[in-house]
C-alpha cells in the first residue's frame, strides 16, 4: 500500500511539473476545480517557479481563476449526474455538501451546478428504465406504475417514453432476428402481433422486418456453408422453403455453398499432398459417399493444393531428418527427378544418426576414462609423497619390515605409472576416433547440400 501511494504521489508531481512547463494556467486551474480542490493559485505559482518561471505571467492568475470556476462547476455537475443516475433525490446535495470528502478537500459548494448535473442524470435514469421495460416486452402502462410509485425519485415521463419507444423497437427487432436466425418465416409476425395486442403491447412491424430481413441473409449463408459438406444443395432447400413459406436468399446461399466446397477441395489436396499419392479421381468418385459435391473448380483447386504440399513434403531436409528419427518417408509420391536424391538423403540421415550415436557413446567413455586417469594420478601422487617422506625421515629404522614396505611402494608406483600411460594412450586414441566421427558428420552435411 505504501509503495502504491508513493508511486501515485510521484506521478502527481510529474504531472504538475508538466503542467508548469506547458504554461496553460487555465488548464491548471480547471484541473484543481475538477478535482474538488479550493483555489490555490499562489501554491501552484510557487511550485512552478522552480520548474519554469518564464511561464508565469501577469495574466496567469486570471486564467487560473477562469479555469478553476469551470472545473468547480464540472466537479459538482458530475457529482449531481452520478446521483441522478442512481435515482437519488435532488436533496442528496445536502448529503454530498457535508460529506467527509468535501470537508477534507475544502471544496467550495456549488448547488446550481449539482442540480444541473442531477437533472441530466435523472433523465438518463428514466430513459434507461424505459428502455429496459421496452426491451423486456412490457407495455406502456408501466409508465403509470413508475409515476405513482412513492419510491420513484424525480420521475421524468418524457425520458421514460423516449427510452421505452427505443426499447420497444429493439424488442420487435430482436424478435425478427430470432425468427430469421432459425429459419422461421416472417409471416409468423401475425401470431406475434396477436399475442402482443392481447397484452396491449405496441406492435412495430417495421422493427420486426428490419431484424428479420437482416438476419435471414445470414441464415441462408450459414445454411449454404453447412449444406455443402452435408450432401445438400439449393434444389433441396428450395422445396423445403416453399413448403414452409420461407423467403429464399438463393444468391447468398450459393455463394457460401460454393466457397465451402472450394475450401473443402483445397483442404483435401493439402492433406493428400503431404505424403499421400495424388488421388483426385478417387475423391471425386467418392464425393457422394463423403456427402460433398464436385464443382467446376475442383480439379484445379485440388491439384494446386496437392502440388504445393507435395513440394513442401519432398525435401532433402525432410528425408534426412526423418531418417535420423527412424521415420519412413513416402519417396514414391515425390517427383521421379527427386527420388534418387531423397533416397541418398535418407541413407545419409541413417548414417548420420548411427555415427552420432557412436560419437555420443564414445564421448561418455572418454569421460569415464578421464575420471579413472585423475583417480590413478591422485593415487600415484599420494604414494610418491609417502615415498619421499620415508626417504627424508632420518629417524626411520633400517629394518626388514621397512625394506619390504619400500619395495612394495616401488612396485605399486611402477604399476600406477604403467596404468597412467595406458590410460593416456587409450584416451588419445578415443579422442582421435571422436575427431574422425566429427569429420564424418560434417562431411555428410556437406554432401547433403550438394
Amino acid at each position: 500500500m505504501t509503495v502504491v501511494l508513493l508511486l501515485s504521489a510521484c506521478q502527481s508531481t510529474i504531472n504538475r511539473m508538466n503542467d508548469c512547463r506547458s504554461g496553460d494556467w487555465q488548464l491548471i486551474g480547471n484541473k484543481d476545480g475538477k478535482d474538488g480542490l479550493d483555489r490555490n493559485f499562489e501554491e501552484r505559482r510557487r511550485f512552478c517557479v522552480s520548474v519554469d518561471a518564464d511561464k508565469i505571467r501577469a495574466e496567469s492568475a486570471g486564467l487560473y481563476e477562469t479555469g478553476w470556476v469551470t472545473g468547480n462547476q464540472q466537479f459538482w455537475y458530475q457529482l449531481g449526474r452520478d446521483d441522478g443516475r442512481k435515482a437519488f433525490p435532488v436533496t442528496q446535495y445536502l448529503v454530498q455538501s457535508t460529506s467527509a470528502r468535501i470537508r477534507d478537500l475544502h471544496t467550495p459548494l456549488n448547488q446550481p451546478s449539482y442540480e444541473q448535473g442531477w437533472q441530466q442524470g435523472i433523465h438518463e435514469y428514466w430513459f434507461n428504465t424505459g428502455m429496459n421495460d421496452g426491451k423486456a416486452g412490457r407495455n406502456a402502462s408501466e409508465e403509470k406504475v413508475h409515476a405513482t410509485n412513492p419510491g420513484s425519485a424525480g420521475f421524468r415521463a418524457d425520458a421514460y417514453r423516449q427510452g421505452w419507444s427505443e426499447g420497444n423497437y429493439s424488442y420487435w427487432e430482436n424478435l425478427g432476428y430470432q425468427d430469421a436466425h432459425v429459419g422461421i418465416p416472417d409471416t409468423t409476425l401475425t401470431s406475434h402481433a396477436a399475442a402482443a395486442k392481447s397484452r396491449e403491447l405496441l406492435v412495430r412491424e417495421d422493427a420486426y422486418h428490419n431484424g428479420w430481413n437482416r438476419e435471414i441473409v445470414e441464415y441462408w449463408k450459414q445454411l449454404g456453408w453447412n449444406d455443402a459438406v452435408s450432401g445438400r444443395d439449393i434444389q433441396l432447400r428450395r422445396d423445403d422453403a416453399r413448403r414452409r413459406g420461407l423467403k429464399i436468399m438463393e444468391a447468398e446461399y450459393q455463394q457460401q455453398w460454393q466457397r465451402r466446397l472450394m475450401q473443402y477441395w483445397e483442404e483435401a489436396g493439402t492433406a493428400d499432398g503431404y505424403g499421400q499419392p495424388f488421388q483426385l479421381e478417387q475423391r471425386m468418385n467418392n464425393a457422394r459417399n463423403d456427402q460433398v459435391f464436385v464443382i467446376p473448380q475442383t480439379r484445379d483447386i485440388y491439384t494446386q493444393a496437392w502440388n504445393r504440399q507435395n513440394a513442401a513434403y519432398c525435401t532433402v531436409d525432410n528425408a534426412f531428418n526423418w531418417a535420423r528419427q527412424n521415420q519412413r518417408m513416402a519417396i514414391e509420391v515425390c517427383p521421379v527427378s527427386l527420388q534418387f536424391r531423397l533416397q541418398q538423403a535418407q541413407m545419409s540421415g541413417r548414417d548420420y544418426e548411427d555415427i552420432s550415436h557412436r560419437s555420443r557413446s564414445l564421448h561418455r567413455e572418454i569421460g569415464e576414462q578421464q575420471d579413472k586417469y585423475r583417480d590413478t594420478e591422485q593415487r600415484l601422487n599420494r604414494l610418491e609423497a609417502e615415498i619421499r617422506r620415508n626417504q627424508d625421515d632420518k629417524n626411520r629404522p633400517n629394518n626388514q619390515d621397512n625394506a619390504n614396505a619400500d619395495r612394495k611402494n616401488e612396485r605399486d608406483r611402477n604399476e600406477l605409472r604403467d596404468q597412467l600411460q595406458s590410460l593416456r594412450r587409450r584416451i588419445d586414441d578415443m579422442r582421435s576416433r571422436e575427431f574422425r566421427y566429427e569429420q564424418q558428420l560434417q562431411q555428410i552435411k556437406r554432401d547433403l547440400r550438394l
